[in-house]
């Protein structure tokens, strides 16, 4: 059980990494640099939930692949 939970583990960093790159590079395509505070707060606050929303999306889908 413990070999399954480290596969699973290291899945969840490898897609953690792909979408970082992603945003990353989606971010980078549209000339966004966070460093810089060009976002609103309230854009601030609205990626942040896109983000947690994802991740939850991400952990559902994780434990229905466990059942």
């Amino acid at each position: 059980m413990a070999k399954r939970d480290d596969i699973q583990n290291e899945i969840s960093k490898l897609t953690q990494s792909s979408t970082n790159l992603l945003v990353d590079n989606i971010l980078k395509k549209h000339n966004v640099n966070l460093e810089k505070n060009n976002l609103t707060s309230e854009q601030k606050s609205q990626l942040k939930k896109l983000v947690q929303d994802l991740q939850g999306s991400f952990q559902k889908l994780q434990k229905q692949e466990k059942k």
